[in-house]
């Protein structure tokens, strides 16, 4: 489901379409004097001139930064100087002064080598060279190396395998019924740099407790790893986090399923193209973990058909058959390195593309269950293989509680009896503003994907809880 929304990007939507270009925006204008020693001054110049005189922001961010100052909103200066770049170039490109343009978004890039809005507008202008990726010296790869321990599989013994249109371990019927996770204190990236394990304990027992089988996990190859322009140098304390996470499920009985590439660069080395570091990393992964049977599956990319759609409607601009052929060869490469995980694709609205490339189907749905019905309808014309529901939920800051108990036990009782493979709800927890960000964005802003949880963000639980209980714990009935 996710995908970033940083305070950056709201940063720049509140400054909506760049101004008209005035006296005031031309590189050649005057910048009046300011007190470069008074932060209040400074911070007041800033204030009065964003959206309407970029330079005289930029001079003013540039002196604070300079004082190591931020202004009240507690945003750092070469932050907010790195949006000012941006927007100016913006202003001057609608004027139709490209090369001042390029030269705005160029100051940007040196401010902040990732961002994706000043990449995106020099590309636009056919002018983007990538930044080298960093690289590790030889001493440094050995060392991560050597710090890494080999990973050593738990004590479970059966793969989940597909038996026509469902999963089977031996010769049971398995039938998913699962929460995708991350811990409530440490969401998003946190989850693989910072996660107390004791907690992590704590929160496993209570989903195995619920009734949940499997846990479906996000492994951002950003935490996991460094030195991109070295290919796959890992990064040894991600790493243990990750497999005393493995270890915890295994000993409690959970199945996982490890999802590749979530919020994988699109930009600078777009993913789709294949960069060699995206390959040698995904090949470490699999093959680190190639021996553990309690993972059910390898998801090679969340959402990935979102980033082919038109670009007014979410979409990232790719071309629907290069992410496809991504898939498949990024299958390809999976089973050529791991011949006994199944694998998926959590898609959004595209699911019946993936069917070439997968074991099963993975959808995700937002929507009520006489739409899933007609959404499951439409797959099973499609294919013969497993169809799973990886991702359904409904936030508390959209409704009430009760709602909430209404609408998840709609959808899973629809999922069953369609006879879908297994569902996955999102999510365990709500999370509070405070860890649910990225520094200096912190805390993010309360909303509504912060409210999906079955559990509040103090552990209370929600009403939801219990109808999903029930379901969660009933004896599978075959349609």
């Amino acid at each position: 489901m996710r995908r970033a929304v940083l305070t950056l990007v709201l940063l720049l939507a509140a400054c909506t379409a760049a101004p008209p270009l005035s006296p005031g925006l031309t590189p050649v204008t005057a910048i009046p004097t300011l007190d470069s020693s008074n932060p209040e001054v400074l911070c007041a110049a800033v204030d009065a001139a964003w959206g309407r005189d970029w330079p005289r922001a930029i001079h003013a961010l540039e002196a604070l930064a300079g004082l190591d100052e931020a202004c009240a909103d507690g945003q750092p200066a070469t932050f907010k100087l790195y949006v000012a770049h941006y927007n100016y170039g913006r202003a001057l490109a609608d004027a139709g002064l490209t090369a001042e343009a390029v030269g705005q978004y160029e100051a940007a890039l040196t401010l902040n080598p990732d961002g994706v809005e000043a990449m995106e507008a020099l590309r636009a202008l056919g002018v983007f060279t990538p930044q080298p990726l960093a690289a590790c010296s030889a001493a440094d790869i050995d060392a991560a190396m050597a710090a890494l321990p080999p990973y050593e599989p738990s004590d479970v013994d059966a793969f989940v395998t597909v038996a026509s249109d469902r999963f089977q371990v031996g010769d049971e019927l398995f039938l998913v019924r699962g929460v995708n996770y991350y811990p409530l204190r440490y969401p998003w990236r946190r989850f693989l740099t910072e996660a107390n394990l004791e907690e992590v304990r704590f929160e496993l027992a209570l989903l195995q407790d619920t009734g949940f089988n499997t846990l479906r996990l996000f492994l951002w190859h950003e935490a996991l790893f460094t030195c991109p322009g070295s290919g796959a140098v890992p990064v040894p304390e991600a790493f243990e986090r990750l497999d005393a996470t493995v270890h915890m499920a295994a000993e409690l009985g959970l199945r996982l399923i490890l999802t590749l590439n979530d919020l994988p660069d699109l930009t600078a080395y777009p993913l789709y193209t294949a960069p060699e570091h995206s390959i040698a990393q995904i090949t470490f992964l699999v093959e680190r973990y190639r021996d553990e049977a309690a993972i059910l599956a390898w998801d090679l990319r969340n959402e990935g058909d979102v980033d082919y759609w038109p670009v007014g409607d979410l979409g990232g601009g790719f071309a629907r058959d290069d992410v496809l052929n991504w898939l498949g060869e990024t299958a390809a490469l999976v089973r050529a390195h791991d011949e006994r995980h199944l694998i998926t694709a959590g898609w959004l609205r595209d699911a019946e593309a993936t069917i070439p490339y997968v074991d099963f189907v993975s959808f995700h749905h937002w929507e009520e269950a006489q739409r899933l019905r007609e959404r499951v309808l439409a797959l099973r014309g499609y294919t013969d293989k497993p169809i799973v529901l990886e991702e359904v939920g409904y936030s508390t800051y959209l409704m009430d509680e009760v709602a909430q108990g209404r609408l998840l036990r709609e959808a899973i009782q629809a999922a069953e009896y369609d006879g879908l493979a297994g569902w996955l709800i999102w999510t365990a927890f709500d999370f509070p503003p405070a860890v649910a960000c990225d520094p200096p964005a912190c805390p993010a802003a309360d909303g509504p994907e912060l409210h999906f949880g079955l559990w509040n963000g103090d552990y209370t639980p929600k009403m939801a809880l219990s109808v999903v209980r029930v379901l969660a714990q009933s004896a599978y009935r075959q349609p």
